[in-house]
Formats: C-alpha cells, sequence, structure tokens
C-alpha cells in the first residue's frame, strides 16, 4: 500500500507516524514545502525555544520525507506533481495542508498587515523590533501575538470588536481574561479597525493608534486549491468535506487538519474546527481506516493554552451562547477554588442535564480537571455524574 501525504502540520506528521507504526507494510511519503517545526508554539521563538520537530522515529519506520511542493492531484492517474517536476503514485492520498490566515477585504490597507503563521513571521517581528505593536482580532493568534510581542521589549495593543475569544470562552471569563492580561501589560482597545497605514492604525470611530507594526489575527481560511482543481467535494465551497474517518468524496483521498471538516461530537453533523487536538485525533482515525477499522474516535472541540508565563486557558464543547443557537436549552455552573482554578464554567442542557460545555481561566494549570468534564461530554454524562446537583 502506497500512501502520499501532503502537509508537515499536525495533521500531516500525526498521519505519518500513525499509519507507520499501525500498518508498517505501507509506503508512506510526506510532502512539505518547508522543514517541519511546531506551528502552535510560534511565540515561543521569542524566548529562544528550538520549534524544529525531529522526524528520526517515523524515518526508522520507513517513512520517506520530501521537502518540496504538491502542485496538482491527478485522481484518475492515483498520483500527485511536485513542483519539480516528480510524481508520486498513491494507493492513498491524504491532504493536510493546513490554513491560511485571512485579511478582510473590506479593511482598507489591509495588505500593509503582517500575519502570524509561519517561522518567518515571528522572526520578521524579532528582526524589525518594534516598540509599538497593533494587533487586530480576537483569537488565541492574537494573544499568541501579544505575548511574543511582550517577550521581545514591544508594547501590544489587541483591537477587539467584539471580545475575547469568544466561541471558547463564556462571556464573563472574556471580561476577566482582558483584566488578567492588561496587568501583564497588554492594552485592550474596543472598536472596529477601519484603515491601516503607515505608522498607524485608524479606528471607524476616527481614533488612531499608533503603530509601528500591524497584525492581522481574525481568522484563518483552509488551504483547499489542491483539493478544488481535483474535484473534491466541498463544504460551503470554502473546507473539504469528510466523514467521520476523514475520508472525502474520493474513496482514496483523505483529508485531516485545518483544511477539512469534522463530525462535531455534540451537535453530531460537519462543522469546521481548525484546532490541533482535532487534527492529531483526525490523524488517528485516517491510520485505522486504512487498517480496516469501520468505526472511529471521537474528534471533540478542546483547546488549552498558557499565555505570559501562567495565565492558563481551557475549554472543550460548546459555550452557553454557542449552545443555545444549537437548540440546546443551555443553563451554567460557575465554579472557583483550589480544584477548578480562579475561574471555570460547565454548560448543560437543563432538558437533559447532559454535559455540553466548558471553559476556565486561571494563574494555574487545571488541565486534569478539563480533561475530566471533556470526557463527560464524549460520554454524555449528565452533570450529576461530576458531583453536582441542580
Amino acid at each position: 500500500m502506497k500512501v502520499v501525504i501532503v502537509g508537515f502540520g499536525l495533521g500531516g506528521l500525526g498521519s505519518a507516524r500513525h499509519i507507520a507504526d499501525q500498518a508498517p507494510d505501507a509506503k508512506v511519503t510526506i510532502v512539505g514545502d518547508e522543514r517541519p517545526y511546531v506551528r502552535h508554539k510560534l511565540r515561543l521563538v521569542t524566548q529562544g525555544m528550538n520549534l524544529w520537530v525531529n522526524t528520526k522515529h517515523i524515518e526508522s519506520k520507513g517513512v520517506e520525507i520530501i521537502l518540496d511542493r504538491v502542485t496538482r492531484v491527478r485522481r484518475e492517474q492515483k498520483e500527485v506533481v511536485l513542483a519539480s517536476g516528480q510524481t508520486l503514485q498513491y494507493d492513498y492520498l491524504v491532504l493536510a495542508t493546513g490554513s491560511n490566515p485571512t485579511i478582510p477585504s473590506k479593511l482598507k490597507g489591509g495588505e500593509k498587515c503582517a500575519v502570524f503563521r509561519k517561522l518567518e513571521d515571528v522572526h520578521k517581528l524579532i528582526d524589525e523590533k518594534p516598540n509599538e505593536v497593533a494587533i487586530i482580532g480576537a483569537s488565541f493568534v492574537a494573544l499568541h501575538v501579544a505575548d511574543a510581542s511582550r517577550a521581545i521589549g514591544a508594547k501590544p495593543k489587541v483591537i477587539v470588536r467584539s471580545r475575547l475569544i469568544r466561541r471558547s470562552l463564556e462571556p464573563e471569563l472574556s471580561a476577566k481574561l482582558e483584566k488578567f492580561l492588561a496587568e501583564k501589560g497588554v492594552e485592550f482597545i474596543h472598536g472596529k479597525p477601519k484603515e491601516v497605514y503607515d505608522g498607524k492604525l485608524e479606528l471607524e470611530d476616527g481614533s488612531e493608534v499608533p503603530s509601528e507594526m500591524t497584525f492581522m489575527a481574525t481568522g484563518v481560511s483552509p488551504e483547499i486549491a489542491l483539493a478544488k482543481e481535483a474535484g473534491l467535494e466541498l463544504m460551503n465551497e470554502w473546507v473539504i468535506k469528510t466523514d467521520r474517518q476523514g475520508r472525502t468524496s474520493d474513496s482514496n483521498i483523505f483529508a485531516v487538519g485545518d483544511n477539512a471538516t469534522v463530525i462535531d461530537t455534540l451537535i453530531n453533523k460537519p462543522i469546521y474546527m481548525g484546532i490541533g487536538t482535532a487534527a492529531s485525533i483526525m490523524s488517528l482515525n485516517v491510520a485505522k481506516a486504512l487498517t480496516g477499522f469501520k468505526a472511529s474516535y471521537k474528534v471533540p472541540r478542546y483547546q488549552r493554552d498558557v499565555f505570559f508565563g501562567g495565565i492558563h486557558i481551557a475549554s472543550a464543547g460548546l459555550t452557553s451562547i454557542e449552545a443555545s443557537k444549537e437548540g440546546f436549552e443551555a443553563d451554567r455552573v460557575y465554579m472557583s477554588g483550589d480544584e477548578w482554578g480562579d475561574h471555570a464554567y460547565i454548560v448543560y442542557d437543563k432538558k437533559t442535564k447532559r454535559v455540553i460545555g466548558f471553559s476556565s481561566i486561571s494563574k494555574k494549570d487545571i488541565g486534569w480537571k478539563s480533561i475530566g468534564v471533556l470526557m463527560a461530554m464524549i460520554r454524555r454524562w449528565p452533570l450529576a455524574k461530576l458531583g453536582f446537583e441542580i
């Protein structure tokens, strides 16, 4: 069995490792256009961390690594074409092409913005040594840029239209997170960006934000060029549609990571997650599928991160707002203390009492507690099983 994997991110490298481990007779080749590194820890380069991924383990399993770019997928011939002109035959193809930062087309001067997606982006920040950095967006990536900016001595100014990490945190936690980070030296400015100039950013209310470097961190778009040209089915013409095992509309082609949909465990329909934990489990599902496994591991919405060396964030499942939009009769339980850290909420469905969400911010790591709530969601437990009576 010949397997070709396109992409060196979590989904691509994870697929190579799992397939090599579980299908040792497979001939696995992985192709990427830049040397593998841990992309989600980019900000730590400013603190001297080496992000290069050691590929000796998968190479010792027989995985061939090719540093090149795939330019075309020929489905009828079951081959991919590389920029070098080389072609690779496959029995199964795994697309793990990731995503690209989005620059809103309505923002004037948006082309002047830097992004924070590749090693070259963080090195640009280090090399230019700005004193003031404006960051448009309220995402995890926006806070990564703020963290990296502070590490090089710059003043980060985060431009927030609504609230911080709104798809992962309860509203009160967004406010508390903003307060925590403000204490660490991050300036938050609430408003809508209008135009980016050299040396400043103008908001719609007419106010100006001085900035020697402006970053855009408002989201990403899946990299689907290869899939689209190959005629694979897309969801909303935006992202590759897959089944529970990661299989596309072509049974010989899989897609994992930021370029593909997953079946959400709570609402049982395809959605776009675009998070590292999802990519890791998606890659395991592909390996299982290639070895004849018929079922799939559930892919939960789960994120953990830490900022400025000591502000921990964890989230799983749906926020109460997202849950209400999905038809749940959502309610919440608030926790604080040794087990739960500074502030945490569990979201549950009032009708079934089933746990459907969790989010927390704390000055200490409560990782195992958040994983416990995550497992309760996957197992469809009622709130009472976590020790809460309502």
